[in-house]
């Protein structure tokens, strides 16, 4: 099995909708920040190897940028040695930087699971990404899978549920 040969055992695969962060700016130190590459990924490998549909949005829908030093080729070397995020050959680094559809495009029922990934930019960038915090629950609710990883935890504290309680 292979991403280019899945081998499905159900003629229906399930699918995925990771989100990543539009770019911001961090108000602590000023720079520019972004998702985090490893938290698109690896998570994109393993779905697409297991045969699944991934389709990419981030919350304003357009390009995205992700943090520097989650870049495998960053001169800090934070993450050098991160083969997945590295390979150029492997489909979601290269499209993530791409247009993106808005996450407003989304239809939740069309999707087993959304999976937030994070890095700095969720911080300074969800509080005001409602139509994020509106499918994260509507697949919450509706018994589907609402994962949000690292940074991207900040969805759920401005996400909140039907009845208008806190996450």
């Amino acid at each position: 099995m292979s991403a280019k040969d899945p081998n499905r055992a159900s003629p229906k695969p399930k699918r995925i909708a990771p989100v990543i962060a539009n770019p911001a700016i961090s108000t602590t130190t000023g720079w520019p920040v972004g998702f985090w590459w490893a938290e698109l990924s690896h998570p994109y490998y393993v779905f697409t190897e297991k045969g699944y549909e991934v389709e990419l949005f981030s919350p304003d829908g357009g390009p995205c940028e992700a943090d520097a030093m989650s870049d495998p080729g960053d001169a800090s070397g934070y993450s050098a040695g991160d083969l997945i995020s590295g390979a150029s050959s492997h489909p979601s680094p290269q499209g993530a930087r791409g247009h993106h559809r808005p996450v407003a495009a989304m239809n939740p029922q069309a999707f087993d699971a959304i999976v937030v990934a994070g890095g700095q930019a969720p911080m300074f960038g969800f509080e005001t990404a409602t139509t994020l915090h509106d499918r994260f629950v509507a697949f919450y609710e509706a018994g589907r899978i609402a994962c949000a990883l690292c940074h991207g935890t900040a969805v759920l504290a401005f996400a909140r549920l039907s009845n208008g309680s806190p996450w």
